[in-house]
């Protein structure tokens, strides 16, 4: 057997080298040029980078809450909001100390709807009810679940609050669970698929695109079709009906309400006007109502206020499932309504504003 040639070897050898060698060279240049757009974009249009938008990263316990002392941006790349985010000294949203707060006062617990998601501060319905009542209203708000409000206000409690009128909202899209031996669910609602979330937080070349595809009918329509882009109503989360996860989610809140003086405000899934889940939806609702009558909690539900106009989705964002301030002003105005005739639409018969455990 004939051995080969050195010379078809040598070159051979030298061809590998010679394509590994352009590899590398196309490679640092890609990176190079992606980092030099990424420098430029960053000074030529500073709204887009990353480094000032907010975040939820400061751990308090099983909570995430906001980096304590910061004022950053919160916006979206379609265009439905860009608003402050100011965090206080203990991770929360709020200008107002929790410490600090009374019996006498009320304190709004929930995730990232009671947080504000979306709207400037004043314009949260927790302002708003503090204006309409006359009541200071502290807002005790992070992405989380019904275990995680529990957290929330023994973490008010433990920087010294004095709990008393508490307004617990509670968000039928992503609310409901198990909650077998009462544990915090540990998945982050607020957050996109994880490549996306990458880039959001670290390029500002890819919000500035993103941003463009998502303004501009043509390329937003041909993201949508290629499924890089998963329209606003078609990603929302979707129950099924389970009367275990009910039963479960409603003991939690009636563990709650022996603990506080509480009002238990249901915000409605948009599932319940759009999909082919309806049915299922509509009947979650109405089992989760009856299960916090029957266990004697005080609920307010938003679905029928909600509802009035005929077009509820109206206040939502229109490429966000959050309130927009619309959301927030019919809430305020049916919390407020509610504290002050002590009966609301849904109660299982005990005042609300009147004592306090």
């Amino acid at each position: 057997m004939k051995g080969r040639s050195p010379r078809v070897f040598g070159n051979r050898t030298g061809l590998a080298r010679r394509l590994a060698l352009a590899t590398l060279t196309v490679a640092a240049a890609i990176f190079v040029g992606l980092g030099l757009l990424e420098g430029l974009t960053r000074l030529l249009f500073p709204a887009f980078d990353p480094s000032g938008r907010f975040e939820f990263r400061y751990p308090a316990g099983s909570l995430t809450l906001g980096q304590p002392g910061t004022h950053t941006r919160q916006a979206k790349n379609t265009g439905d909001y860009d608003v402050a985010v100011r965090i206080n000294r203990h991770g929360l949203r709020d200008d107002k100390d929790i410490a600090e707060a009374t019996a006498g006062d009320l304190v709004v617990v929930g995730d990232s709807f009671a947080w504000g998601w979306g709207v400037e501060a004043p314009d949260r319905f927790s302002e708003r009810l503090q204006v309409l009542t006359g009541r200071r209203a502290y807002n005790l708000a992070t992405p989380t679940d019904l275990a995680g409000y529990a957290a929330l206000l023994d973490y008010a409690q433990s920087l010294g609050a004095r709990i008393g009128q508490v307004v617990l909202a509670v968000c039928l899209e992503n609310d409901l669970g198990p909650y077998d031996g009462g544990e915090e669910r540990t998945e982050d609602r607020t957050q996109g698929p994880g490549w996306k979330q990458w880039l959001t937080e670290r390029s500002a070349t890819y919000l500035l695109l993103t941003t463009v595809i998502h303004q501009t009918p043509r390329l937003k329509a041909l993201a949508v079709g290629v499924g890089a882009i998963v329209p606003n109503l078609e990603g929302m989360a979707r129950n099924v009906y389970d009367p275990a996860v009910i039963d479960a989610s409603a003991d939690m809140l009636q563990a709650l309400a022996t603990r506080y003086r509480l009002l238990v405000l249901l915000i409605p899934s948009r599932a319940l006007w759009i999909g082919d889940s309806r049915a299922t939806e509509d009947r979650i609702h109405q089992a989760l109502v009856a299960a916090l009558i029957g266990r004697g909690v005080a609920v307010l539900d938003l679905r029928p206020p909600l509802e009035a106009g005929g077009t509820p989705l109206v206040y939502h964002f229109a490429n966000d499932g959050h309130w927009n301030a619309r959301g927030h002003r019919l809430a305020a105005e049916a919390i407020a309504m509610c504290l002050a005739d002590g009966i609301c639409l849904h109660n299982a018969g005990t005042p609300t504003g009147s004592t306090t455990r």
